[in-house]
């Protein structure tokens, strides 16, 4: 699993998923867990979904994320 951080007022683990189902992990082995794509130069989109693990009591307020820590 790649467990990524967010933090401001404290911090917040999370986790990132391709599918609604959040069965298919986000990471960073191309050909494993990435999406293929090529870009255009434009913005484009891309759903993603998250999870929280339970156990977690942050506090109200603003998250930066951090993916690769």
């Amino acid at each position: 699993m790649t467990t990524r951080r967010m933090s401001g007022v404290g911090t917040l683990n999370y986790t990132l998923y391709s599918d609604s189902a959040r069965t298919t992990v986000f990471g960073n082995t191309v050909g494993t867990n990435t999406v293929a794509a090529r870009g255009t130069g434009s913005a484009q989109p891309l759903t993603a979904y998250g999870r929280i693990p339970d156990g977690q009591y942050p506090a109200a307020g603003r998250y930066t994320g951090h993916p690769h820590r």
